[in-house]
């Protein structure tokens, strides 16, 4: 018989709520702020926060855990880089 390591899923696998993880949830959440104060008509809001929740259950279909929270960093992250002038010793190690 093999000695197997127990591997623990819910470990490895990022926590969810309703199928969405928490950034996500925080984006619906603001989509869910940002509709009711434009507007007062409950269905349409009510459709347009569906419409928003099942977007992202397709969106993050088939993503890695944290996918969302990853791709917002990578865009907020600034594009510039400091200017350093890297020696010939750190270039040829």
């Amino acid at each position: 018989m093999k000695h197997t390591v127990k591997w623990f899923r819910k470990i490895r696998t990022a926590n969810r709520i309703f199928g969405l993880e928490f950034f996500d949830l925080l984006l619906l959440l603001g989509v869910f702020l940002l509709v009711f104060m434009l507007s007062i008509n409950l269905i349409v809001n009510s459709a347009l926060v569906l419409g928003a929740y099942f977007f992202l259950r397709l969106y993050k279909n088939n993503k890695p855990p944290h996918w969302t929270g990853s791709v917002a960093g990578f865009l907020a992250r600034p594009k510039t880089y400091p200017m350093q002038r890297e020696t010939e010793k750190e270039i040829f190690k």
